[in-house]
């Protein structure tokens, strides 16, 4: 099936001119807007097509192999490059698919999450009237923007993948700004698009340093071991640093992380597909793609320094997000600064991995071996739970916001003034919907236990692995205390934040009484939540089929070890029952951050029992008296902490906008203003004193172009005169 693997792109391009068209020509049309979905459904047969075949493609390749690469390939342009006189040097550009276990899993996580989003989004976007006659647009843009990603995991070389990833620019600024009649909106996606553009011209500084060593991109020689073999480390060092430069822009990482939160502007069912499906993920995915760099014997200790770089930007990453959702009151902007700090968990446990790589004796020492691919599969594995996870949350979220909207229209839909007051978005407004939206408030509940690493659930499986292998590299190389510290922070933080967003919106009473008359969802939005929670909870499932081993080595096969049982059996006994103390005592630790601490913290400050009365499904009986029992038995006053200067700190991002606004009106606006005084003063002052020479000049010739016939004879005389004089005296 892999040489079908070009259609899984080319069917939701080739939907994208299809929707636009159809959209402008039977725009309003009864049949287009409720048959069709205003292009929805055409998108969804497109999304669906491009899953059935990554599926079949993906079953291909769940064992071993080791035929990567070289499965498909199309030129494109064949060029030469002067070398000086008359030599030159042959070169051919070309498209092609790269087949790996990291491709297989990158592919299914786009293309499953994109095809569920979509559904999310008929029933999201198409029942509500502000969309109206406009969703053709957006669906036209979505299926861009997913085969954009899908383009990129499947390319055979970096150039490939950056002609994708800018194309996933372009339909991120024009998603975010989808609605562009808000000023918020339109900031924000000029935000979004002008601080990755900074991150994507370092990487194409990287790129073209990569070029320079290499002669080429293409995955097949720049990652063949004798050719790494060939390049000067430093070189290499400083260009694969100018490349993760572009990805901390891409996957919002400090410190270009500013356009994140901001992206909460777009519609919904945009935040899942930014923060789930596509675009946080590729910056991940670039940083994995530069594990055979580092794991080249050639390269063995050259590279430390970096990978201790990407580490640190990931625990900052994770810990100061993480703070800053503290103190958010948007049910989307606590899960976008949760994609940031999870992120900042990946970015570390990746940072990790390739300093292991980049260290040990792995290529020979199979105890090695296993440490460093464990280690790079516990950060792709938390890429995966994360992605699952965060994809059912947002749309959680969106469902709840869809919602808490249309109780507020239906009770003040003759108050348009209230409309725009009124914040669906807030946790301010809601409070006590478990009740009322089981399955969101069930979905929801499972992404925030697996987002938490709540024990045998989601993310706790990978959220382990990576804090585990922090602290062993901590203890090999003290830079690295900082990140281990960062991320074993984070759990605890991650418990509170989590626990906070979801006790205040599911738990306690009503906050108000457009929160009492919320109703349950469409089915359109509670279908992909029904299927995420299940997948979320198989987790498990995954861990014990060898996940962490299969995914960054293709010639592993799932349960090549041991059984399913057996393999669950042993990542039980080695989470939970760890036969070196350390770890042991480590493990326990963070499931005490994150499980305990940062849960409990949360609950005696938020939540509560049911309004009197109202009913919960039984799963959620033990979660909200657990609320209840918290809260009444350790309740506390915390104005003192929540009017602290750190808590206005947070809730102003730590002032990181702010120093970037003054930076762009200082530095920018200021050098734009002396380059255009200079422009004014001297460009332009050249020229008008040209321009007023030449007019005083022509002032003085036109005087004495007086139009009589006898001065013009006088002057033709003059003239003859003074050649003659002027012939004679060289004569």
């Amino acid at each position: 099936m892999a040489e079908y693997a070009p259609l899984i792109i080319l069917l939701p391009m080739l939907a994208m001119p299809v929707i636009l068209f159809l959209g402008k020509v039977f725009n309003t049309n009864p049949t287009w807007k409720n048959t069709l979905k205003e292009g929805g459904i055409i998108a969804l047969v497109a999304m669906g097509a491009a899953l059935f075949i990554s599926l079949a493609i993906i079953k291909d390749y769940l064992g071993s192999f080791s035929n990567n690469g070289d499965i498909f390939s199309l030129t494109w342009l064949n060029t030469a490059i002067w070398e000086g006189g008359a030599s030159t040097t042959p070169v051919s550009f070309g498209f092609g698919i790269y087949i790996d276990h990291i491709t297989v899993m990158l592919l299914f996580v786009a293309a499953f999450l994109c095809f569920l989003i979509n559904i999310f989004a008929i029933g999201y976007m198409n029942t509500d009237a502000i969309n109206d006659n406009r969703n053709h647009r957006f669906y036209a843009e979505f299926v861009l923007f997913c085969a954009a990603m899908l383009g990129m995991v499947l390319s055979d070389s970096f150039l490939g993948l950056f002609i994708f990833w800018e194309i996933m620019g372009l339909c991120s600024y024009l998603l975010i700004g989808f609605y562009y009649e808000r000023p918020s909106a339109a900031s924000a996606a000029k935000k979004a698009f002008m601080t990755t553009r900074i991150g994507d011209v370092f990487l194409m500084i990287g790129l073209i340093m990569l070029w320079d060593l290499f002669g080429s991109l293409d995955y097949s020689i720049v990652f063949d071991p004798a050719n790494i073999a060939l390049v000067n480390p430093g070189s290499l060092q400083m260009a694969l640093g100018m490349m993760f430069i572009g990805a901390i822009g891409k996957s919002a990482q400090f410190p270009l992380h500013v356009w994140l939160p901001d992206a909460m502007e777009g519609p919904t069912p945009v935040s899942a597909l930014i923060h789930a499906a596509t675009m946080v993920n590729a910056g991940l995915y670039l940083v994995a793609r530069m594990f055979p760099f580092f794991g080249a014997e050639s390269m063995s200790g050259e590279l430390i320094d970096l990978a201790f770089i990407i580490a640190s930007i990931g625990g900052i990453t994770a810990v100061m997000a993480a703070g800053i959702a503290f103190v958010q009151d948007d049910l989307k902007k606590v899960l976008a600064y949760s994609t940031m700090s999870q992120l900042g968990y990946v970015f570390t446990g990746l940072g990790v991995a390739l300093w292991l790589a980049n260290s040990l004796d792995w290529h020979h020492d199979p105890a090695a071996h296993t440490i460093v691919i464990v280690a790079f599969g516990a950060a792709l594995f938390h890429l995966f739970n994360h992605a699952m996870a965060k994809g059912m949350l947002f749309m959680a979220s969106g469902s709840v916001i869809h919602e808490v909207h249309h109780a507020h229209h239906h009770l003040h839909h003759d108050d348009h003034a209230d409309d725009d007051e009124f914040d669906a978005q807030s946790m301010e407004n809601m409070g006590g919907l478990a009740s009322k939206m089981p399955i969101t408030a069930t979905a929801m509940l499972v992404g925030s236990a697996s987002i938490m690493g709540l024990p045998l659930i989601g993310g706790f499986w990978s959220k382990e692995g990576i804090i585990a292998n922090a602290w062993r590299v901590a203890l090999e190389d003290p830079r690295f205390f900082f990140p281990a510290a960062c991320v074993l922070l984070g759990a605890g933080m991650t418990g509170f934040y989590m626990t906070r967003m979801w006790v205040k919106t599911f738990a306690g009473k009503p906050s108000n009484e457009v929160a009492a008359h919320v109703g349950p969802t469409n089915s359109w939005i509670k279908t992909p939540l029904f299927i995420l929670t299940f997948v979320t909870l198989s987790s498990v499932l995954l861990a014990g089929m060898g996940f962490t081993h299969w995914a960054p080595d293709s010639e592993y096969s799932f349960l090549s070890d041991k059984g399913l049982v057996d393999g669950i059996i042993y990542e039980l006994g080695h989470a939970f029952a760890n036969h070196d103390a350390f770890f042991f005592v480590l493990t326990y630790i963070a499931i005490a951050l994150g499980a305990i601490l940062g849960p409990f913290m949360a609950m005696s400050l938020f939540g509560g029992k049911l309004e009197e009365g109202e009913d919960c499904k039984p799963w959620f009986k033990p979660v909200i008296s657990l609320n209840n029992w918290v809260y009444n038995k350790y309740h506390w006053d915390n104005t003192g902490i929540a009017t602290s200067g750190l808590a206005i700190a947070l809730q102003n991002r730590l002032y990181i906008d702010k120093y970037y606004d003054l930076a762009m009106v200082k530095i920018v606006a200021g050098f734009s203003n002396k380059a255009a005084e200079a422009d004014t003063k001297i460009i332009d002052g050249a020229v008008k004193q040209i321009e007023d020479k030449s007019q005083k000049i022509s002032t003085i010739v036109r005087s004495l172009t007086t139009g009589s016939a006898r001065d013009y004879i006088l002057w033709v005389a003059i003239g003859t005169l003074l050649i003659f004089f002027f012939i004679w005296g060289v004569a």
